[in-house]
């Protein structure tokens, strides 16, 4: 398996300054404090590497989240997330 660093992970993604701030809301309401055994103690850095990529089809950025009934959001270049 290929490794890949967070900045390496963050250059390929190359985020609107909305999609980063996007990212870091999503990561602070949904990732943060959870419990689910994919994401339990898992850094900023470490789900963006392990759980964000770019849309193959735009430059929407998808990320999982532990939601069982949405475990894939979309962020939009002007911020705009959405499941």
């Amino acid at each position: 398996m290929k490794l890949i660093t967070p900045v390496k992970k963050l250059l390929e993604l190359s985020p609107t300054d909305e999609q980063d701030k996007a990212l870091r809301r999503v990561f602070e309401r949904h990732v943060l404090d959870s419990q689910h055994p994919d994401f339990a103690y898992i850094s900023f850095t470490d789900w963006i590497v392990k759980h964000v990529h770019k849309a193959s089809y735009d430059d929407c950025i998808m990320v999982k989240i532990p939601n069982p009934f949405s475990p894939t959001l979309g962020i939009e270049t002007d911020g705009h997330t959405h499941s």
